[in-house]
């Protein structure tokens, strides 16, 4: 007689989810019914227009929103609250402490977050901001230092926390299109390295293609899941071959339909 196989368990399982918050007027309901799930190492993409509740999910994920309908669970285990297996990185630019140095941000996290001593601490933010190839500007303010620039701080500080997943809310939106398209290169390559585990939001078609294992599209006001697509950018020898450039408007017209305000 065979032994029943263990049900498979989702690292983060996100169930019927429904979302909504409170302007000065209205209740918003950001989402509604929402499902998908991220496995380990995924590079998983929220993608759909704006104020589709792309980040509202994220937030949730985040912990810092509760559900009005069903639940997130991170590997088994529900979450109810912020936590350093969680790191954020966001649009904007002001995350990091503007008084402490590159380095000093990454190690004032470490020690809030664990029992690190400080030697240890600075071993372990040195080791991150190598890789992301700020090694040289590891005594630089955040006023000194690109968008770019703290974008990699904080993708670092996320990883040395060890976050179990990192989610990005839309981190390169700001930036002109050459330092995207680096950063988002530079993002790759780390993951390559580390292989861990990201939900990232975006609203752009070609990024979401560039960045994502997989690819979860909401539709417009209030979010619901329209499609799922797994994408592997590296099956195409150019980013102008036929088929990649069809997937594009596939995408398009699964978000979209008769909508022709979307840009690629």
């Amino acid at each position: 007689m065979s032994t029943p196989s263990t049900p498979h368990i989702p690292f983060v399982d996100v169930r019927h989810l429904t979302l909504q918050y409170k302007t000065t007027e209205h209740l918003v309901t950001a989402t509604h019914d929402v499902s998908f799930h991220v496995e380990k190492g995924d590079r998983l993409i929220l993608l759909g227009p704006s104020g589709c509740g792309k980040s509202t999910i994220l937030k949730a994920i985040g912990g810092y929103m509760k559900p009005v309908g069903g639940s997130i669970n991170l590997n088994g285990v529900e979450i109810k609250k912020p936590g350093s297996d969680r790191g954020m990185v966001f649009q904007e630019f002001d995350q990091l402490l503007p008084w402490k140095t590159a380095l000093e941000n990454i190690v004032f996290a470490i020690r809030e977050t664990s029992q690190c001593s400080e030697v240890a601490a600075i071993q372990e933010a040195r080791k991150w901001l190598k890789k992301v190839n700020l090694s040289k500007f590891e005594n630089s303010y955040p006023h000194a230092l690109s968008g770019g620039m703290k974008q990699r701080v904080a993708i670092a500080r996320c990883l040395a926390l060890k976050s179990k997943v990192i989610l990005m809310d839309e981190p390169f939106a700001s930036l002109d299109a050459l330092t995207r398209q680096k950063m988002q290169e530079e993002l790759f390559e780390l993951w390559q390295e580390t292989k861990f585990t990201m939900v990232f939001v975006t609203h752009s078609i070609d990024e979401a293609i560039t960045l994502g294992t997989r690819i979860v599209m909401l539709s417009p006001h209030p979010g619901q899941v329209v499609a799922e697509l797994n994408v592997d950018l590296s099956a195409y020898d150019s980013r102008n071959h036929p088929e990649l450039i069809e997937l594009k408007e596939r995408i398009s017209r699964i978000l979209f339909k008769d909508q022709l305000d979307y840009v690629i």
